[in-house]
């Protein structure tokens, strides 16, 4: 991202979908070849402008503490990375009320990636490609940006006290129940 910021021609992509929906082209003076993920972010915005989403914005990340939690067994079944992120601060059920959903491992910029990852984001606010990286969709970029930003903030926060010496406490079901009543959070996708 610091590479792209300074030069934004030579360190990104600009595709553009050709008529035939089956192409597309390179637009910039300095062409860089998109990544090898294609299929999985075209397949994402192919669906969001079929279902008249309100999101616009695809954001696929390498956040180390994410894909750090997805080598550990224990958090890979159901939705137990889900819990435990929204256990460390409240601010993650805001950001993420429908929580992480996990993608098994499986080749990068394959079809069948691509197609469990739109079975995921179906779902939930971001998804995880185990031992990879993650997957979130938002109303623009930023969005997307915060909803991982937080996961990772909630996945530090976990590995810092795990790194004192304890399973963190983390709130309560309770706890997590009332933020989720007070700010009114959503159980399905609002748009």
């Amino acid at each position: 991202m610091r590479d792209l910021a300074k030069e934004p021609m030579q360190n990104g992509s600009i595709v553009r979908i050709c008529d035939d929906c089956a192409s597309y082209e390179i637009i910039a003076d300095e062409p860089v070849a998109p990544t090898s993920e294609l299929p999985t972010h075209l397949a994402l915005q192919n669906y969001l402008l079929e279902t008249g989403s309100c999101y616009k914005a695809t954001l696929h990340t390498h956040p180390i503490e994410l894909v750090a939690m997805s080598h550990i067994k224990r958090f890979l079944k159901g939705d137990e990375m889900t819990k435990v992120l929204w256990s460390m601060i409240p601010e993650t059920l805001a950001f993420a009320p429908l929580g992480i959903g996990i993608i098994p491992y499986d080749l990068p910029s394959s079809v069948e990636l691509a197609k469990a990852t739109l079975e995921g984001i179906k779902k939930h606010d971001v998804v995880m490609w185990e031992k990879h990286g993650t997957v979130a969709v938002g109303q623009d970029i930023m969005d997307a940006f915060d909803q991982t930003d937080v996961l990772c903030k909630a996945a530090n926060i976990y590995m810092c006290a795990k790194a004192m010496g304890s399973e963190p406490d983390g709130m309560t079901d309770a706890q997590m129940k009332e933020v989720q009543d007070v700010f009114n959070l959503p159980k399905t996708r609002p748009c």
